[in-house]
C-alpha cells in the first residue's frame, strides 16, 4: 500500500503542491531566486553603489549592506555620481570590456588593470565645475590646485584638487589635507558629526585634528591588500587619515590611544570615537569608515573616503 501512494506523492511534490516547497520558493523569491536555472548565472550588478548582489562566494567576504557596526559597510546614500561610477562607464578599451561583464561581478572584482580605470571614472567626474565655489561657501580656507585629466601611469591623480588648512566649522587640519573637491565637499556633515559629539564628550567643539594623510599614490594596504583589484582611495585625492581629535579645551582624543571596540568606553575620548564612529558609518556622512577595529594597518588612525565599493 506505501509503495503504492509513493508515486502519487512525488507527483504532488513536483508539480508544487507540497505546502514546504512553495514556502521555500516564495523565500527564494525574495532573495532574488525565481527558479532553479536563475541559480546558474549570478544577477547583474545594481547600477547604484548602494548595493550590488553578490554571487554566494563573494557574500562571505562582503558585509551586508545594512550592517553599521561592519567596518567595511558603506556609510552614505550614492551620488548620481557614485552610481554612474559603479556602473563601470567605458573608459578605454579594458574597461568596455569589464562594463560588458554585466552578469558577474566576481570577475570584474579582482580585475586589476580595468578597477582603477573605474575608480578614476568615477572621481573625475564626482566634482563638477562650481565645486570649489560651493567649497568657498562652505567657509573652508583651501588653496586650488592644478586640475588634473588624466592619471598618471601607476593609475593615481587628484582630477580637482584642493589643499585643505581649516574646514567648514574651523576646524585646523595639520598637516593640511590634498583632496578632491568633491571630497571636500563631504566636509560640512562629518565636522557637524564631530563637533556635536566633541561637546558631548569632550567639553568642547574641537579646535584641530591631526591628520597623517591625504593624497599619496599607493596600492591598498592591509586586510584588503589584494582583494580589492584597486589602488588606494588615497591615490585620488579621496581619503584623509585622522590619528587625533583635539578640542579647544580639556583631554584630546587619540585613535591609537583611546579607541576601543568590543566593550563598554570607560573613558570620555573613548565614547567620543565610538560615537563618531558609529555615527559617520550609520548617517551617511562619509561612505567608508575604517579603523582599529578593521584591521592592525588602522590602529592608529580613522580612514575616511568617498569611493565606491571596494568589489565594484
Amino acid at each position: 500500500m506505501r509503495l503504492a501512494l509513493l508515486p502519487a506523492a512525488m507527483a504532488v511534490a513536483l508539480s508544487g503542491g507540497c505546502s514546504l516547497h512553495r514556502a521555500s520558493a516564495e523565500e527564494g523569491n525574495t532573495r532574488g531566486v525565481t527558479s532553479p536555472g536563475a541559480l546558474a548565472a549570478p544577477p547583474a550588478p545594481a547600477a547604484s553603489t548602494a548595493g550590488v548582489e553578490l554571487p554566494a562566494p563573494l557574500r562571505l567576504l562582503a558585509p551586508p549592506a545594512a550592517s553599521v557596526s561592519d567596518p567595511l559597510a558603506a556609510s552614505g546614500a550614492s551620488g548620481a555620481s557614485g552610481a554612474a561610477g559603479a556602473a563601470g562607464a567605458p573608459v578605454g578599451p579594458g574597461e568596455a570590456g569589464a562594463a560588458g561583464q554585466t552578469g558577474n561581478p566576481l570577475s570584474r572584482m579582482f580585475d586589476r588593470e580595468t578597477r582603477p580605470a573605474r575608480q578614476w571614472a568615477y572621481i573625475s567626474t564626482a566634482a563638477g565645475e562650481t565645486c570649489r565655489e560651493a567649497l568657498k561657501a562652505t567657509g573652508a580656507k583651501f588653496r586650488v590646485l592644478p586640475d588634473v585629466t588624466k592619471p598618471n601611469r601607476n593609475g593615481c591623480g587628484v582630477p580637482h584638487g584642493v589643499l585643505l588648512t581649516r574646514g567648514p566649522t574651523g576646524i585646523t587640519y595639520s598637516p593640511p589635507i590634498q583632496v578632491d573637491c568633491s571630497f571636500a565637499l563631504r566636509l560640512p556633515e562629518v565636522e557637524r558629526i564631530l563637533q556635536e559629539e566633541a561637546k558631548e564628550h569632550l567639553g568642547a567643539e574641537l579646535s584641530r585634528v591631526v591628520t597623517l594623510g591625504s593624497y599619496a599614490c599607493r596600492p591598498v594596504v592591509g586586510r584588503l591588500a589584494g582583494r580589492s583589484g584597486g589602488i588606494s582611495e588615497h591615490s585620488f585625492g579621496n581619503a584623509v587619515d585622522i590619528a587625533r581629535f583635539e578640542p579647544k579645551r580639556g583631554r584630546s582624543a587619540s585613535v591609537m590611544r583611546d579607541y576601543q571596540s568590543g566593550e563598554e568606553p570607560k573613558t570620555e575620548p573613548t565614547r567620543f570615537l565610538r560615537d563618531v564612529v558609529r555615527r559617520l558609518r550609520g548617517e551617511g556622512a562619509i561612505r567608508r569608515v575604517l579603523g582599529p577595529d578593521f584591521d592592525a594597518s588602522h590602529r592608529d588612525h580613522l580612514h575616511l573616503d568617498q569611493g565606491t565599493r571596494w568589489w565594484q
